[in-house]
């Protein structure tokens, strides 16, 4: 198994563990638990959580738009390798995530969640996936990756930057003979979270996404400007150099802190 899943969630005991992890985190290993044993002890029927589009719009069966989100299976390797990927990077995710209006807080991580799982819903809807489940733990992994870039992960006992991650997994999902298909959707859903947030507010001068107040009174939160885009300031005046010397005039824009694109 892959190492470092205790870099979240520390604790000297299994409860100390749970409760330390961070609530949205916490939230989501529940209902996939939940989810698994009820289906596996025959509770309810994996067809009664599939995203089922006619069942929502004309049986009203809303669930469905987030229990297809928290089912990865009955108990397997294949379930333990996604929950693993989901409560090791949702956590750290969680207690650092893009500054999309709340300061990086779990309110910007539900808006994430939000608008990842709504294009995760979208392509469900046109390629006919009943289950997202894998496609969001990767979703997640690769913005993780795209704010941490350069920190160290590894896979068994291969070290590497964590920019790597969503291809190296790519990669160990082949090796076992999964489809990589679901993975893939993950990271390109990621994918255009991480161009909204942080490419797109560069060339249009402007935020796009921004965490909602009614989420940060919900989740808690500092409500402060996003952190992508920075607004552009006139150029200063020149001043007059030692020796009589007119100073060069200023003539670029202020775009931020200079970040290399991949890191933040």
């Amino acid at each position: 198994m892959m190492r470092g899943m205790g870099r979240v969630g520390d604790g000297n005991t299994p409860q100390e563990w749970f409760y330390s992890l961070p609530p949205i985190t916490r939230s989501l290993l529940v209902a996939v638990l939940a989810t698994t044993a009820a289906c596996s002890f025959g509770i309810v029927s994996p067809f009664q959580l599939h995203l089922d589009w006619t069942r929502v719009w004309r049986g009203f069966e809303i669930w469905r738009l987030a229990s297809n989100f928290v089912f990865f299976g009955t108990f397997s390797f294949p379930f333990l390798i996604n929950l693993y990927l989901l409560v090791q990077y949702a956590s750290r995710y969680e207690v650092s995530p893009f500054n999309t209006g709340a300061g990086g807080s779990s309110a910007d991580f539900a808006w994430m969640l939000t608008i990842g799982c709504s294009l995760l819903a979208i392509a469900s809807y046109f390629f006919g996936l009943p289950f997202m489940g894998q496609p969001m733990s990767f979703m997640i992994m690769y913005v993780w990756t795209r704010k941490n870039p350069d920190e160290m992960t590894s896979i068994f006992f291969f070290k590497f930057q964590a920019f790597y991650l969503p291809w190296a997994m790519l990669a160990f999902n082949l090796l076992i003979g999964n489809d990589i298909y679901l993975p893939l959707m993950g990271i390109a859903a990621g994918h255009v979270y991480y161009f909204l947030h942080y490419t797109a507010p560069a060339e249009l001068g402007r935020d796009i996404i921004k965490t909602p107040t009614f989420m940060i009174e919900l989740l808690g939160g500092t409500p402060t400007t996003p952190g992508s885009f920075r607004p552009r300031t006139a150029p200063t005046a020149p001043r007059a150099a030692a020796g009589g010397a007119a100073a060069r005039p200023y003539a670029g824009h202020n775009w931020g802190s200079g970040n290399v694109l991949g890191a933040d």
